[in-house]
């Protein structure tokens, strides 16, 4: 199946390490390692789709509708579905990963705070609208809607 997964979630929210585990065998987009900037990821999203690309997951922070809906327009023009996961995991968890890694390419404990209070101010929360399908993840439970 042809598919384009957008990942939603605060830093230390468990993205990366979901996509490691469960969409392993999709094309990797993340902020983490480059690219860095949205404009970019989307560069490289739209050429890894027209490269023939079935299965590609977006890595990052995801928290504005507006970057989202260009993201599932890419998708959409060369015929994919479109996933939204939303990790609506609790802050302080999020905090407490963060503390606990070892080493991230890009945040580390010290621009915490700061990370997680941007990504909250920006955030409009995924709806189903924008998508085929989304899926919330609560600290590691899933709800599907459809």
């Amino acid at each position: 199946m042809k598919e384009v997964v957008i990942l939603v979630g605060m830093p230390g929210a468990g993205k990366t390490h979901y996509c490691r585990t469960a969409l392993s065998d999709y094309v990797r987009l993340s902020q983490d390692e480059g690219p860095h900037h949205f404009e970019s990821i989307l560069t490289r999203c739209r050429q890894i789709l027209e490269a023939g690309a079935e299965r590609i997951v977006i890595d990052r922070t995801n928290p504005l509708a507006g970057q989202r809906a260009q993201f599932i327009a890419a998708a959409r023009q060369h015929g994919h579905r479109t996933k939204i996961i939303y990790f609506d995991v609790p802050q302080s968890l999020c905090e407490q990963r963060i503390r606990d890694r070892s080493s991230h390419p890009t945040l580390g404990a010290q621009r915490m705070a700061q990370a997680i209070d941007r990504y909250l101010t920006m955030l409009n929360a995924p709806r189903q609208e924008e998508c085929d399908e989304l899926v919330v993840l609560h600290g590691g439970l899933e709800d599907q809607s459809h």
